[in-house]
Parts: C-alpha cells; structure tokens; sequence
C-alpha cells in the first residue's frame, strides 16, 4: 500500500522530510512513527497506517513534498516484499565493463563504475576514466568550499520560518488589523495566583497568567460571539466551542497550539494543557487536531516583552489578544497612592467584523475580569 502526505493542518498544501525513522526492508507495526514532516505548523511525526514491511521510501531528508505524494510504500502482511517479488519483474541494470584493477581504484577512490562513462573499446572504463572522474569531484568539492568560506553569514530564512513569513505576510496584507490598548490594575490577580499555588503544586502544575487569561477569555467569548470567528472564504463563521491557541516560540519559530473547549476546564486543567502542549510543540510530538483549529489566540510578552505590542492576527481568526509583564506601580486607592500591580492588555482585531467601540467593550470585559477575579473564582476553580 502507498502512504501518502496527509494534510496534518489547516490548509497545508506541502511539508519538508526532516528525517526517516524506519529503512527499507524493516517490518514496521500499527502507528508506528515512519518519518519526521516540518510544516508551517510544527514538526510532527507521521505513523504507519498499517503493519507490513517497508518496501520503498520517497525523498530525501530536507526535501519538500506535496500533500498527496507518495512517501512510503508498504507490503502489509500477507502480501509480497520487494525481495519476495519475481526477478523477471525487475529491471536490472547493465554491468559496467572494466577490469579487476579498474575496479579496485574505483572502489579506493569511492566512486560508483556505474556513474562513470568508459571511454575504452566498447565503452569500457579504464583507470584513466576513474583518475578524471576523481579530479572532476575533487574540483567541485574545492568549489563548493569556496563557495561556503565565501558565503554571506545570513542564508536566509528555514524552511519552516519561510512559511511562517508568508502566513504573516498574507494575513498583514488581507487583514485590516486595529489594535485597542489598555493598563489594568492586577494586584487580585497576583494574589489568587498566589493562592492557588499550593494546589496547584500538589496537583504538579505550574499555574501562569496565560492559563488565567485563556480562562477569563473563553468565559467572556459567549457575550462577545462576533469575535470567536474565523473567515472561510468570504464567509465569516461564527462559533459556539471555544479553542483557544496560545503563541508558543519554538527554534522553527512561532507556533500556535490549541487549548480545546478551554471554557469546559477549570484553571489547573488549563495550565496543565498549556504545559503539555507547548512540550508537545517544541518535540513534534502534537497530533494535527492540537495544532489547528482555533477560534482566538492569546499571546503573552513574558518576562522579556515589552509594555505592549501589536501582534499578527493568526489568520483565518478576527482577532488576537495580548497579555504583558505585570509590575509594581503606584496606584491610587481611595484617594491614596499605594503599591499596586499593573499590567496592560491588547486586543488587536479585524476591522471588517468589528468597530472600535466593539472593541473597546470587549477588551474591558475582559480586563475587569481579569482585574476583579474574586466574583468569578468559582469559575476559576
């Protein structure tokens, strides 16, 4: 049987081999992991539909296929081996002519006689036909190294950061992106953060605001339906579930996999999905369902991002929120200026399914929630 490219995310049209996990003639199981794929999505591994021996492998490591083509070919149990099947039905090929001593420098000098064109009585290879054959591949190899030791130190983009750049590249072209900024100040926040830490240890999960914000955002959606959306076509599509992709950075560079019906979950379920998946992501171990599909994206500066930014709409999604550092500041309490935590919230959406003022309430919503955490703590748990 042939076991071709699947598309292993939304609208993958091609994917590169990174690397084979299995080699011609081995007998291979059931979902057994064949063969490392990089796309713009994530690195994944691609298992054996069935059990059966490997008969031929279809391209080479660093090699990009198309979705659709032929990767490998397998003898399922039961049925004939490429070592089982008639010699009449091969095709050999013809036998290089030369002598013994002719065949002892080329196999010194590591050349295949079958890559080498003779230039003796009747096509016959002979020694001088190796020595030309060694210098041609001696020069090239010289050449290349020049070539390398010449080479600028920037080769351009991966593969994979290739894709990335056209998928933002797109989404800024088609998207009418505006983003709405606000500071918040988070100090409840911080302290259920803070209380919830000896559950949250003796359950073995590391609670972040990212699971906090994930949380508070799937409870808000439902009063916000227009931008839990995603444009198919010219159509734009509402949904009722809530998929929430959290931005992930990986060596191959930004990803985005998917916290699934995040509503349904208490906080420590969520920040256990987000431990596991951005685990999963930088392993390319994700199925293609953990890494497409969301509705919204949540992304977050981390300990080294600025006050805020204006991110990229993950496409074909309306909208991206964005969540940054939280630090001491002065804040006014009653009229008095006391220490308070604070921290700014971005939402940057599509103009062509929402306003500003839309907008505006939304991210308020959002943010009081994220403010006053305490009404919604039974929520939370």
């Amino acid at each position: 049987m042939e076991f071709q490219l699947p598309d292993v995310g939304e609208g993958t049209t091609e994917g590169e081999i990174v690397r084979w996990l299995v080699e011609v003639g081995q007998r291979v199981e059931l979902d057994q992991p064949l063969v490392e794929v990089e796309t713009d999505k994530a690195v994944v591994e691609l298992p054996a539909p069935a059990a059966g021996t490997i008969v031929s492998l279809h391209g080479d490591p660093g090699e990009t296929v198309a979705v659709g083509s032929t990767l490998v070919v397998i003898a399922a149990d039961g049925e004939a081996t490429a070592e089982e099947l008639p010699k009449a039905n091969r095709s050999p090929s013809a036998a290089p002519m030369a002598a013994p001593y002719t065949r002892r420098l080329a196999a010194e000098s590591g050349i295949d006689l079958g890559q080498v064109r003779g230039t003796g009585p009747n096509g016959r290879i002979v020694p001088d036909d190796i020595r030309r054959e060694l210098d041609a591949r001696i020069a090239v190899r010289a050449q290349r190294a020049e070539e390398q030791a010449n080479a600028p130190t920037d080769r351009g983009l991966s593969p994979a950061r290739r894709r990335v750049a056209e998928q933002m590249s797109r989404a800024w072209r088609e998207i009418p992106h505006v983003t709405v900024v606000e500071k918040y100040e988070l100090s409840e926040l911080v302290q259920l953060k803070h209380q919830l830490k000896p559950d949250a240890d003796g359950a073995g999960v590391r609670v972040t605001y990212v699971a906090f914000l994930i949380k508070v955002l799937a409870l808000t959606l439902p009063e916000y339906p227009e931008f839990n959306a995603r444009w198919q076509g010219d159509r734009l599509v509402r949904y009722p579930d809530i998929h929430i992709g959290f931005a992930t950075d990986t060596e191959a560079g930004l990803a985005a996999p998917v916290i699934r019906r995040a509503g349904e979950k208490s906080v420590l379920e969520v920040a256990r999905e987000v431990a596991r998946l951005a685990d999963g992501i930088r392993q390319g171990s994700l199925r293609p369902e953990e890494i497409g599909g969301s509705t919204i994206t949540v992304t977050t500066g981390g300990r080294l991002g600025g006050l805020f930014a204006t991110p990229i709409i993950h496409a074909p999604e309306v909208a991206i929120v964005g969540m940054y550092r939280i630090q001491a500041e002065p804040v006014i309490r009653n009229g008095a200026v006391q220490a308070g935590q604070v921290g700014y919230l971005s939402l940057t959406f599509d103009h062509r399914v929402a306003d500003g003022v839309q907008a505006a309430r939304f991210l308020n919503a959002l943010g009081e929630s994220l403010s006053r955490p305490g009404r919604l703590l039974l929520r939370l748990r």
